[in-house]
C-alpha cells in the first residue's frame, strides 16, 4: 500500500463527463465508409498500456456498429481511425485513519477531504465515503474514487489522408472498464453515417 501524507487537506481533482461537439467534413461521403482500419492510440504517459486498451475497445464497438474492421494498414480500408488517450485514471480506494474525520465535499470543482491524519491508498476522480472499514473501528473510513477515461480521436480518408471527422470525450464510471466503454461508445456514435450535406437535404 502507498502511504500519502495528509496535513490539512487532501485534494482529488474531479474530472466530470465533458462532451465536445464533433467536427466533420460536411461534404465527405461517410456512407461509402464500410471498412475501417484502426490505427494507433497514443497512451497516457502514466499508463503505457492505455493506448492498446482504447484501441481494442474501439475495434469492438466499430464491429458492433456494423463496420468491417482491420487492425493493420496493409489491408485495404476506406478510412482510418486513430487518436490518443487524454485521461486514464483507474478507480481507487483509500483507507483513511482519521480520529478527527470531518467531512467530504466538493469545493470549487475539487473533492476535498478534511482531516489531520494519514491516508493509506488501497486501490479517479469523483470520491465517495463508503463508511467505516470493517473490523478496524469507527475511526477508519473507506473512501472510493471513480475511474475516468478521456479520448481524442479522428478519422482520415484512407486514400487521401484527409481528416474527415474529429471528436473528444471524457467519461467517468464506477470502474475502469465502464469508464472506457462509456467514452468509446459515445465518441464513435458521433461518426456520421452519411455526409452532413446529404443529411440536411432530407
Amino acid at each position: 500500500m502507498k502511504k500519502l501524507s495528509l496535513a490539512a487537506v487532501f485534494f482529488i481533482f474531479l474530472s466530470a463527463c465533458a462532451a465536445n461537439r464533433a467536427v466533420v467534413k460536411s461534404d465527405y461521403n461517410f456512407s461509402a465508409v464500410k471498412v475501417i482500419s484502426v490505427g494507433n492510440f497514443t497512451a497516457d504517459a502514466a499508463y503505457p498500456s492505455s493506448g492498446n486498451a482504447v484501441k481494442n475497445s474501439v475495434m469492438k464497438y466499430l464491429l458492433a456498429m456494423g463496420y468491417t474492421v482491420v487492425a493493420n494498414n496493409k489491408t485495404k480500408a476506406d478510412a482510418v481511425v486513430s487518436g490518443s488517450v487524454t485521461t486514464y485514471l483507474p478507480n481507487k480506494k483509500y483507507l483513511v485513519r482519521m480520529p478527527d474525520y470531518e467531512k467530504i465535499n466538493n469545493h470549487h470543482g475539487q473533492t476535498v477531504i478534511y482531516g489531520g491524519a494519514d491516508i493509506m491508498e488501497v486501490g479517479g476522480s469523483n470520491v465517495y465515503d463508503l463508511g467505516t472499514a470493517f473490523g478496524l473501528g469507527e475511526d477508519n473510513r473507506v473512501i472510493a474514487s471513480n475511474a475516468t477515461v478521456g479520448i481524442s480521436a479522428y478519422m482520415t480518408d484512407a486514400e487521401t489522408g484527409e481528416v474527415v471527422w474529429s471528436d473528444s470525450y471524457t467519461y467517468e464510471g464506477l470502474d475502469l472498464s465502464s469508464a472506457l466503454d462509456g467514452a468509446v461508445k459515445y465518441i464513435l456514435k458521433t461518426i456520421p453515417k452519411v455526409s452532413i450535406q446529404q443529411e440536411g437535404s432530407k
